[in-house]
C-alpha cells in the first residue's frame, strides 16, 4: 500500500488513503481493504461527448488532447514498475476529467491487489495471499490489450459513438479503411457532427489511422504506446497549423 499510495501522475486518479477491515465473524470471510481516491468532479469522457451536453461538447483539438492524456497515463503505468502495470480496464467511463478537462485514468490495475472494482471516490478489495497474474498471460499481452482499449476510446472520440460489438467494430473499421483508400475527403461523413467544422482533415486522418492500428485483431500489428503518442502529437501539430491558417484567412 505504501508503494501504491505513492503512484502519482497528472493523468492518473490518485489513491489518497486506505483502511483494512478484518472480519472475525466468519472464518471463511477475507479481510477487506478499502481504497479512497481523489475526487474528480467534471464527469467522464463519455459525459463530455453525450447529446445532453451538446452545447458544451468538446471540439476536435480538445478531444485529441484528452486522448493524448490517456496515452501518457498508459505510458506511465507501463514503465513505472518492472513488470509494468498492464490490463488496465480502459474505457470511456473510466476516463475522468477535471475542471481543466485534463483526463485522468481511474480503475487502473493494481497488480498486488487483485480482483477489485472501484468507483470515483473509493473502492473495496478482498485481500488474498497470492497475487493474481490475470487472464492476459503476459506483460506484453497486457500492454497490447491496453493499446486495443485505447484505440476503442479514440474511435468513440472520433465518431461520437461506441463501436459496440465485435461485428459492429469490424464493420466500422472496414468503412473507415475503405474511405482512407478510396476518398479520404469523405472521412468527415463518419465523424461526430460536433467536430466536423473544428477538425482539419489531415489531423483527423492521422487519428483514424492510428485508431485502426490500435484495434487490429492481431495484437502483433498494434503499435507501441510510444508510436501512438507520436502520431497523436503529430495530429495536434497538423491541427494547430490548420487553425492558424484559418485564422489568417479570416483576417485577410
Amino acid at each position: 500500500m505504501e508503494i501504491v499510495s505513492k503512484l502519482r501522475h497528472r493523468h492518473l486518479v490518485s489513491i489518497i488513503g486506505h483502511c483494512i477491515v478484518s472480519s472475525q465473524a466468519c472464518a471463511n470471510t477475507m479481510d477487506t481493504i478499502f481504497l479512497v481516491s481523489e475526487y474528480i468532479n467534471n464527469g467522464t469522457l463519455r459525459d463530455q461527448l453525450s447529446e445532453w451536453r451538446q452545447q458544451e461538447t468538446m471540439k476536435w483539438p480538445q478531444r485529441v488532447s484528452a486522448v493524448i492524456g490517456v496515452a501518457r497515463g498508459i505510458q506511465f503505468l507501463h514503465t513505472v514498475a518492472v513488470p509494468g502495470i498492464v490490463g488496465n480496464d480502459l474505457n470511456m467511463d473510466n476516463i475522468l476529467l477535471d475542471q481543466t478537462l485534463t483526463t485522468k485514468i481511474s480503475n487502473y490495475n493494481l497488480p498486488t491487489l487483485p480482483n477489485f472494482k472501484n468507483n470515483r471516490v473509493g473502492h473495496e478489495i478482498p485481500l488474498t495471499n497470492a497475487a493474481d497474474k490475470g487472464a492476459l498471460g503476459s506483460v506484453a499481452d497486457g500492454e497490447k490489450e491496453d493499446i486495443y482499449q485505447l484505440g476503442l476510446i479514440l474511435l468513440e472520440v472520433i465518431t461520437g459513438k461506441s463501436a459496440g460489438s465485435k461485428n459492429e467494430l469490424d464493420f466500422l473499421r472496414h468503412k473507415l479503411q475503405k474511405i482512407l483508400v478510396e476518398n479520404p475527403a469523405n472521412l468527415k461523413g463518419l465523424t461526430d457532427p460536433a467536430i466536423r467544422e473544428s477538425s482539419a482533415l489531415d489531423s483527423l486522418t492521422t487519428a483514424v489511422e492510428i485508431s485502426l492500428s490500435c484495434t487490429s485483431r492481431d495484437p502483433k500489428q498494434r503499435p507501441s504506446i510510444d508510436d501512438v503518442l507520436w502520431n497523436l502529437q503529430y495530429s495536434v501539430q497538423v491541427q494547430d497549423g490548420w487553425t492558424s491558417s484559418e485564422r489568417l484567412d479570416i483576417q485577410i
